[in-house]
């Protein structure tokens, strides 16, 4: 026998999957439906990755506007105007946080189809973002224990190879 996933060769009445960790008949037939805690969670994890990076996104590209147009003068007159180094400053950190947001989007998405590359780019995202508390935090902390777990790495490549 072979699995369907990946053609591995399997024994009968094997339950999973030695190579991909795909249930085979007789696992489903044991009630065996997922092995592993990454395959369990990287699809959560991508979601909340997308969805708390657009954040950033927004934020980044607000910040860049306000840079170019309301802290240069294009729009609106104030009295007393910014310091020069106002516009430049938020202009620099809106590029900062666009950066990180667009990094924390395209890992998201690459954990939802399963490249090997985003693993680490989702990690490092992660990192970054223990800083912002309290939702940063979470989210980072969450990708930590899911993707940083003893095992998790070797689980995380069977995945990538069985998606493709």
């Amino acid at each position: 026998m072979f699995c369907t996933s990946c053609g591995n060769a399997i024994v009968a009445g094997q339950a999973v999957c030695s190579k991909c960790g795909t249930p085979t008949s007789a696992g489903l037939m044991q009630g065996i439906t997922s092995v592993n805690r990454v395959e369990q969670h990287y699809r959560t994890l991508g979601v909340l990755t997308i969805i708390y990076s657009l954040l950033w996104v927004i934020g980044g590209a607000a910040m860049l506007f306000a840079a170019r147009f309301i802290f240069s003068g294009v729009i609106g007159n104030m009295n007393p105007p910014p310091p020069s180094f106002v516009a430049p400053l938020i202009n620099v950190l809106g590029w900062i946080i666009l950066t990180k947001g667009i990094l924390g989007v395209v890992g998201g998405v690459g954990l939802l189809a399963r490249e090997s590359w985003a693993r680490p780019l989702t990690l490092a995202v992660a990192f970054i973002s223990l800083i912002d508390f309290p939702f940063g935090t979470a989210i980072g902390a969450y990708s930590i224990w899911v993707l940083l777990a003893a095992g998790s790495e070797q689980d995380y490549q069977k995945l990538c190879y069985a998606g493709h």
